[in-house]
């Protein structure tokens, strides 16, 4: 079986050098959509790209980002070089997979299992890490140094989605959906991903820059729900910056093992459980027949010419 990766990106030149070396040590092929980048993301996807074939660019474009048409589109282009019992992955620039996905589905899956739902670590930007920054005893230099050595500080989620899923050729990924339809029996067990979404100071100031202009668009509103366009909209930085003190926040140290959750909020009841895996594992290349295919003709939907010019006056010449 192989391993493929479905990776939008937009200015994460901080972390994507980072992201592709990590996602290398265990993927097959990464395929990548820059979405609009005006830093230098971009170029660095390219010239990893030169040294290592599994790196598969797709192209860049000023696009909205969509769950559903985006993620969608990359998939209909994996897909061709996929194979019945492949295993593709959505990942983000700001992901590290703390259990390698090949790795996890030999140790943690039952055979009848073919969608993996995430357990996130999500990494905090604390305060004390703030006062440290702004006493210049670290710097920009120091995103030269890996992200697990820089952010140390974790809280656990109890929210979870799809990432992770077993390739049949018949199933069906339709451009309203953010995941193929009757993908398979979902997993007991997460897949544990360490997320830091929020790096450095000037990181989360240009990652707000850029959200706060994307979901003030009304076309790109109709992508998100309401507490989405309320989050991303948020202007002060400082908001996402988290007390040392906070109760859930917990210290790990790289090369030691994370805490194990078993969150089963993920799962249907088990009398539905039940007849989902009796369907699973008899009826699903039947089901597929009767669902909606991607539509050739879709693409990714393209930021007006107004939106784009306002983000590259808001990101431009900045860090």
């Amino acid at each position: 079986m192989k391993f493929h990766a479905l990776l939008p990106v937009r200015d994460e030149a901080d972390i994507i050098k980072q992201c592709l070396e990590h996602l290398l040590q265990w993927v097959d092929v990464v395929y990548v959509f820059d979405t609009g980048s005006v830093d230098n993301t971009w170029e660095i996807v390219l010239d990893v790209a030169s040294h290592d074939q599994r790196v598969k660019p797709i192209r860049k474009e000023a696009v909205y980002f969509s769950e559903n048409k985006l993620r969608g589109y990359m998939f209909h282009i994996a897909r061709e070089q996929m194979r019945d019992g492949d295993w593709f992955l959505r990942v983000d620039a700001d992901e590290f997979h703390h259990i390698p996905p090949p790795e996890f589905v030999k140790t943690y899956l039952r055979p009848s299992e073919t969608i993996v739902y995430h357990q996130y670590y999500d990494f905090q930007l604390t305060e004390a890490e703030v006062a440290a920054w702004e006493r210049d005893e670290e710097t920009i230099n120091d995103r030269q140094r890996p992200i697990a050595e820089r952010r140390r500080y974790f809280t656990a989620s109890y929210y979870s989605e799809p990432r992770l899923c077993r390739y049949r050729s018949t199933m069906k990924w339709p451009e309203t959906c953010s995941f193929p339809i009757n993908a398979g029996l979902v997993a007991r067990e997460r897949l544990p991903i360490r997320h830091y979404p929020h790096r450095d100071p000037v990181q989360l100031i240009r990652r707000n820059r850029l959200r706060a202009i994307m979901v003030a668009d009304l076309t790109n509103r109709k992508n998100w729900s309401e507490p989405l366009v309320r989050r991303w909209s948020e202007a002060d930085w400082h908001k996402f910056v988290v007390s040392n003190d906070k109760p859930e926040l917990q210290y790990w140290k790289p090369g030691t093992n994370l805490p194990r959750y078993q969150f089963i909020n993920h799962l249907r009841p088990p009398h539905i459980r039940f007849v989902q895996r009796l369907i699973h594992a008899f009826l699903l290349p039947i089901l597929d027949r009767t669902r909606s295919a991607f539509s050739e003709d879709t693409q990714p939907q393209p930021i007006s010419d107004e939106i784009n010019q306002l983000l590259i006056k808001a990101l431009s010449n900045f860090t």
